[in-house]
């Protein structure tokens, strides 16, 4: 049967294969991150995100989203340390002490610019720990910072929402 799938509907196969080796997140308790990791993953969305450097309020939005995933979610401790871990040794000095400019170019260089996880890379038995990171951190990242009213700002939002705005859009009609 199983020869028969893989000679009648290949990319099939390779589906079913693939989603016993994609990336997941451990099952370890949630905890705290050191404040050396913490600053490493805001520098490394601070690129995903805006490609340039976070001002103090964006840069809180991402330690507030950061800090409540590791702290209540299981499994995002360990994805976070991991990434960090990653982070600084691909760099060989803390990511953060990096340039925007060389941050950006090791990204690049280590493809954690593409999300997008491939059928095939999940069958490859090297680059798990960066598989792991593009899988599961960047989206993650990606999404707490546009979840954020930061990320709402930088798609035209005025206020966020539930927040009040201006209080005369809401007594009156919009134009």
């Amino acid at each position: 049967m199983l020869a028969l799938l893989v000679l009648w509907r290949p990319q099939r196969f390779a589906q079913v294969v693939s989603r016993r080796f994609k990336p997941r997140l451990d099952a370890t308790a949630p905890g705290v991150l050191s404040t050396s990791e913490m600053q490493t993953l805001v520098a490394f969305a601070a690129v995903l995100v805006e490609g340039r450097e976070l001002d103090a309020q964006e840069a809180s939005y991402m330690v507030e989203h950061i800090t409540d995933k590791a702290g209540k979610t299981p499994g995002y401790l360990a994805l976070y340390r991991k990434t960090a871990d990653l982070l600084d040794r691909l760099a060989g000095a803390p990511f953060s002490s990096l340039s925007l400019e060389q941050r950006t170019g090791l990204m690049k260089q280590h493809g954690f610019t593409d999300y997008d996880v491939r059928i095939r890379e999940c069958l490859l038995p090297w680059g798990r720990e960066a598989l792991a990171v593009r899988a599961l951190a960047v989206p993650d990242l990606i999404g707490g910072y546009y979840f954020s009213p930061a990320g709402w700002a930088a798609v035209g939002y005025r206020a966020f929402p539930s927040r009040c705005g201006e209080l005369t859009r809401y007594t009156s009609a919009e134009a």
